[in-house]
């Protein structure tokens, strides 16, 4: 039987499980935009949608009806970050309950009593997310997860199976999430569908709620987190970030003067090397890594840090930064201290995007860095003032260690930007 009600609501969904009497699942009501998902035929769907829209319990209804309609089904729910895939999963395990055979909270993974398989994954380790034959695909925030993971990854999964996939994303400027959206409103793809669901087409939000939001926040966020824009930049932090995409990694030149920024970390987050030519103002060398102890990370700021003709060092002094800048110097290293407060990462971070907007600096395609640009945001606290971040969840060492380099250029000129 149909998952769906006739009409057009989920009020009731009426499932047959093999050997067994049908049985009735209480549960979801689509508003009527959520069924314009639900009753598309495309292959490929992508939904840009505002904040609140009710993506996710749309997207985990998709999963159940291809679960239980379709025997021995393998359905993947892929987010850029693990806490969200935990939000999904623990609806579908709600809403599944009569129907699970086995449910493991630690891998996240539901197993159905009619073969099918649930699983819930992060991308952002996407090589782990090679191999299987998926049937249906739900790549939830999908303008955060990186171009590499759903290419090289996730798209080789539906080859076999010619499976199906959903996108959901609240846009974030115009990355390969745009692409895709570009490509389900062109009629050249016609595996492919695409939609606009501002906030406003959910109709359990209350007007006066979203003009309230729009009076408070500033009118780009606006647009694209409730209004689902595509702006031409993302209502993010950084512009013009693909203008500054220039060149390779060069190795160093005999009297040429650099400047090395290293952000630091040790288990969860990433120490990041980054190395500018002063003159011509590119990044020339970038090193990335975890789980590593300091005293290996000290040896790989040395080695750089010689090998760049003595670059002069800018680290991260926040934390134990202290010791590490004490060693580096008893390493002969020339370098100085940056301490991370809300004014002085306001100002590093404010100086970045002056030379991103001004393309007075440029760098490789590097796809750590250049996904980390694209999703750092800023937020207004309740008084007023701005605190700049990566989304919870995500990285921002590539920005810091970028940041720190760019801010040691400064002393350099001409640029000057703060007096």
């Amino acid at each position: 039987m149909s998952l769906y009600a006739p009409d057009g609501y989920l009020q009731e969904w009426e499932v047959g499980i093999p050997s067994s009497e049908p049985v009735i699942v209480q549960g979801y009501q689509a508003h009527t935009a959520q069924w314009v998902l639900h009753d598309s035929p495309a292959r490929f769907r992508i939904l840009t949608c505002g904040r609140r829209w009710g993506k996710t319990f749309a997207c985990v209804a998709e999963m159940m009806k291809q679960a239980l309609e379709q025997s021995r089904s393998l359905c993947w729910w892929v987010a850029p970050f693990n806490r969200q895939t935990l939000i999904a999963y623990r609806l579908a395990r709600r809403a599944l309950a009569p129907f699970i055979d086995k449910a493991r909270n630690g891998d996240l993974r539901i197993e159905l009593k009619n073969g099918s398989v649930l699983e819930f994954r992060s991308a952002a380790n996407y090589d782990s997310l090679r191999g299987e034959g998926v049937h249906l695909l739900i790549v939830d925030e999908a303008a955060l997860v990186k171009r590499e993971a759903w290419e090289e990854a996730l798209r080789p999964t539906l080859t076999d199976t010619q499976g199906r996939a959903i996108f959901i994303s609240t846009p974030k400027g115009r990355n390969w999430f745009y692409e895709l959206y570009l490509r389900g409103q062109d009629p050249e793809y016609p595996e492919y569908q695409s939609f606009r669901f501002p906030t406003s087409s959910n109709p359990l939000i209350p007007k006066s709620e979203l003009d309230d939001v729009k009076r408070t926040l500033p009118e780009k966020p606006y647009r694209q987190e409730y209004e689902a824009e595509f702006l031409e930049e993302s209502a993010g932090v950084f512009r013009n970030i693909r203008a500054c995409i220039k060149g390779i990694l060069e190795p160093p030149q005999f009297g040429k003067a650099y400047i090395l920024g290293v952000d630091l970390a040790r288990k969860a987050d990433f120490t990041v090397l980054t190395v500018i030519d002063v003159k011509e103002r590119k990044v020339v060398a970038f090193d990335r890594f975890n789980q590593v102890s300091w005293q290996v990370q000290i040896e790989r700021i040395v080695k750089m840090a010689k090998e760049y003709n003595d670059a002069q060092v800018i680290v991260d002094s926040t934390g134990l930064g202290d010791v590490v800048i004490e060693a580096l110097e008893q390493r002969g290293l020339y370098v100085e201290g940056f301490l991370f407060t809300n004014k002085t990462k306001q100002q590093m971070i404010e100086n970045l995007q002056m030379l991103l907007e001004r393309e007075e600096i440029s760098f490789p395609e590097l796809p750590e860095l250049i996904h980390e640009l694209e999703i750092f945001q800023y937020e207004m606290t309740k008084s007023g003032n701005i605190t700049y971040n990566a989304p919870k969840g995500a990285h921002d060492d590539c920005v810091m260690s970028l940041g720190l380099a760019c801010w040691t250029l400064k002393a350099h000129g001409p640029m000057q930007i703060f007096v």
